[in-house]
């Protein structure tokens, strides 16, 4: 757990808990208006991080767990600065952009790939998930937007 204040992250303190806005995320906080991470209580949410292939083309099977890797990296980084880890995590929700092109893979391949990198981050037991199909997903270019809850007893 996080203890030092981390010149990476605003931490606004609330009522029920506290905020955290990573760096990077400033500016996308300030055009669309929500929180990245909130603790509230013993628990914390995170809004979705998303798997993106920037380029038109196909994005190898390879390139495409590496970008699922950086997901759930900064998954692991909003939890550390919410005074959480990813063994706190209770609840998973990805949401898939099939067939977009983007990703050398087909739907089954996809979950395949995406099953394979969130065991190397969540091993059993396993948080509840949730698998869901999208049109799109912002940014452009998105192929995986992953949410969690996770549930970190401050006490």
């Amino acid at each position: 757990m996080r203890t030092a204040p981390n010149p990476d992250f605003d931490e606004i303190p609330t009522r029920t808990g506290k905020v955290v806005v990573p760096a990077a995320l400033r500016a996308d906080v300030e055009q669309f208006h929500y929180a990245p991470a909130r603790r509230v209580g013993d628990f914390v949410y995170l809004s979705g991080l998303v798997a993106i292939n920037p380029e038109p083309g196909a994005m190898s099977a390879e390139a495409f767990r590496d970008t699922l890797r950086e997901v759930f990296r900064g998954i692991e980084r909003l939890l550390v600065a919410c005074d959480a880890g990813l063994d706190d995590v209770i609840e998973l929700q990805m949401f898939h952009v099939f067939g977009s092109g983007r990703v050398a893979l087909n739907k089954a391949e996809q979950l395949a790939a995406t099953a394979q990198v969130r065991d190397e981050f969540f091993p059993p037991p396993y948080p509840v998930a949730v698998e869901l199909a999208v049109a799109d997903l912002n940014p452009d270019g998105g192929l995986v937007e992953i949410k969690a809850v996770a549930f970190a007893p401050l006490v």
